[in-house]
């Protein structure tokens, strides 16, 4: 059937996104986008997603600069200076100035840093590796914002022609009554009653149409373009038992996986901060020119040293004492967000898991109200026409019927946002999910010679500093979630289960 609004109800202002939306209700369209190709336009070009890539990088470099830190440093100093004296007080005074220029070449090697060195490649290692469970968790959220949005349009769409379907009816109605009120048929009240059912359809409307925008402004900014006529979107992977997804979410939520990661970082600034009070060990070489006069550059001097440096920390005021306790209590902080990652994921896991066990048992509900209500809006129309009904439990049927219709569509876009959700939280949610794209790869973007940072030192210095490298800071007293079930939930009898009929032998 063809839905069309009268223009003078409607604004004449909209956007280009929802006459595309509204054009699969009256006209054939070129080939559906898919969820898919969203998934992939989202994936290549959002631009948080891009930022968050290129901070992953950075904390690749994080590894770079620590190990870099076993190997040696050159560097080279020259000055050219000007100096004037003059000597007064004495029998003969004097006046000198000219120019003189130096040069030294220095270089210093770490030997030994009681663990220093190895704590900070670990602790880089781990903010490294955090990150990219952070990315992948970033990721993933975007692909479930992509699927949310998607469906979500797809959703709306539904509803504005559920909408638009009941002010038709709404308004063939009100014809009818008109109609009949001219000929004495019917009443003043019937037509007014009818009236006000007709424009509370109408701003259904209105507000309907504005939801599908609004949804279409979301869809544009994830990605990258306004939707147009979108194809049903494919089955999700079956999920298993909630217990099954708690166990994969151990293992595989990015978030647990960034949290965990985390806390190793710094526990392994503990032991940095810990080394920083423990002897340090360096070689230095110094190779100079410089002239014997600062007056000139004629005569000059030039030198090489050597020797081997012994660092102790003594006291710096509390300083060093003070960076500990704030990396201990960093560490303890970050073993309670463990936890608390942890709580997170079962939360949403259970929740997500509730309501789609409560989507799926509802949807067969919501449509089988729609089928009663059709009927019902047709023989009730009949029974008032044939005076037995009013006009009333017209208006009535028709109001339930619109209530069922929408809580359909809902049910059923919650359903396939609910799938996705679980998948996100279980940590399984990927670009392969739904897509043959290939996922991006971190390790793309590594030079090609960060993997010999520090070299050739660092092959013999690192085994030797992580031997003795000091002991990490202590396990927080974390207190673990309470796994059991939920006893109300588990124990409520089902109001909704058909009554138990006994035999009568059985009944007293």
């Amino acid at each position: 059937m063809l839905l069309r609004l009268p223009l003078r109800r409607m604004p004449a202002r909209s956007l280009p996104c929802l006459l595309a939306l509204s054009l699969p209700l009256t006209a054939p369209q070129s080939r559906a986008e898919t969820l898919a190709e969203a998934l992939a336009s989202a994936y290549a070009g959002n631009p948080q997603l891009q930022g968050n890539r290129d901070l992953v990088a950075a904390s690749d470099e994080l590894v770079v600069q620590a190990r870099a830190a076993y190997g040696p440093s050159l560097a080279l100093s020259a000055q050219h200076t000007f100096t004037a004296a003059r000597t007064r007080g004495t029998a003969l005074p004097a006046e000198d100035q000219g120019f003189a220029s130096s040069v030294e070449l220095s270089l210093n090697q770490p030997l030994f840093t009681s663990g220093r060195l190895a704590a900070g490649i670990d602790a880089a290692e781990a903010t490294r590796l955090s990150a990219r469970e952070a990315l992948r968790g970033q990721t993933q959220q975007l692909l479930l914002d992509v699927v949310s949005s998607y469906v979500g349009v797809r959703r709306d769409t539904q509803l504005y022609a559920i909408a638009v379907e009941n002010y038709e009816l709404l308004r063939g109605q009100n014809d009818v009554i008109a109609a009949r009120y001219a000929l004495r048929d019917s009443t003043r009240p019937d037509l007014e009653q009818t009236a006000n059912r007709l424009e509370l359809a109408a701003g259904r409307v209105i507000e309907a149409r504005a939801t599908v925008e609004a949804s279409a402004a979301r869809y544009r900014h994830l990605v990258g373009h306004y939707p147009q006529d979108l194809a049903p979107p494919p089955p999700l992977p079956t999920l298993a038992t909630l217990e099954t997804l708690y166990v994969t979410g151990e293992r595989y939520n990015p978030n647990l996986a960034s949290a965990t990661l985390t806390a190793e970082a710094s526990r392994a600034q503990v032991r940095a901060a810990r080394a920083q009070m423990r002897p340090q060990v360096s070689a230095f070489s110094a190779l100079s020119r410089s002239p014997l006069s600062p007056y000139q550059n004629t005569v000059r001097e030039e030198a090489v040293s050597a020797g081997v440096r012994l660092t102790l920390q003594l006291y710096s005021g509390g300083l060093q004492s003070s960076a500990l306790r704030q990396a201990i209590a960093a560490n303890l902080a970050d073993q309670q967000f463990v936890e608390e990652a942890r709580r997170t994921m079962r939360e949403t896991l259970a929740a997500n898991w509730s309501r789609l066990q409560a989507a799926e048992a509802s949807l067969p509900r919501y449509r089988a109200a729609v089928q009663a209500g059709e009927r019902a809006v047709d023989g009730v129309s009949r029974q008032e026409t044939a005076g037995i009904r009013t006009l009333r439990d017209v208006l009535q049927v028709t109001n339930d019927l619109l209530n069922a219709r929408t809580a359909a569509a809902q049910a059923e876009a919650e359903i396939y946002l609910r799938q996705a959700a679980l998948l996100r939280d279980a940590g399984i949610l990927s670009i392969t999910t739904l897509t043959d794209r290939a996922p991006y790869d971190p390790d793309s973007r590594l030079p090609g010679i960060a993997r010999y940072a520090g070299h050739p030192v660092r092959i013999v210095m690192e085994p030797i500093d992580r031997l003795l490298q000091p002991r990490a800071g202590r396990e927080a007293p974390v207190v673990r979630e309470n796994a059991t079930h939920f006893e109300w939930s588990a124990t409520l009898p089902d109001p909704l289960a058909p009554p138990v009929v006994r035999d009568e032998e059985e009944m007293p």
